[in-house]
């Protein structure tokens, strides 16, 4: 996600470049002392349980991933996808249901906005708070 030639400059990410360019000075500062994989993972930690999710143990000791690392585009779910869509995506990585809403779970918050990506609106009633509404929006 930090490299423009990997998943950075996808259509489907667009706008990501915000939150990454607010990330970017404590990057700077815990350079050498901490990954930008590990920092960036405890942001979502911190945001999650700041939003009323649970707490989420952490621990450090990702590596960060090289420009040449990214899967190509288009191999990501689309946004209209339906739990079907999901799981043929996720699926073909060997991904279980538990994994696969994991990895999802970013979308119970926040929003899309179409200058950005295409897609305009919140994926649940509620977008800031964490909870599991888009799922269930998921499976009806």
């Amino acid at each position: 996600m930090r490299h423009q030639t990997g998943e950075a400059g996808f259509a489907a990410n667009n706008g990501l470049d915000i939150a990454r360019g607010l990330l970017q000075p404590i990057c700077d500062q815990v350079k050498g002392k901490m990954t930008v994989a590990d920092l960036w993972s405890l942001a979502a930690v911190v945001a999650v349980e700041s939003m009323g999710g649970p707490v989420v143990p952490w621990r450090p000791g990702r590596r960060d991933a090289e420009p040449g690392e990214a899967v190509a585009e288009g191999r990501h779910p689309k946004a209209e996808g339906d739990a079907v869509h999901l799981r043929e995506i996720f699926g073909r990585m060997g991904c279980t249901d538990k994994e696969i809403v994991a990895l999802s779970g970013a979308h119970s918050v926040g929003r899309c906005r179409k200058e950005r990506s295409g897609y305009d609106g919140a994926w649940t009633d509620d977008p800031q708070k964490f909870d599991n509404s888009y799922f269930k929006k998921l499976i009806e």
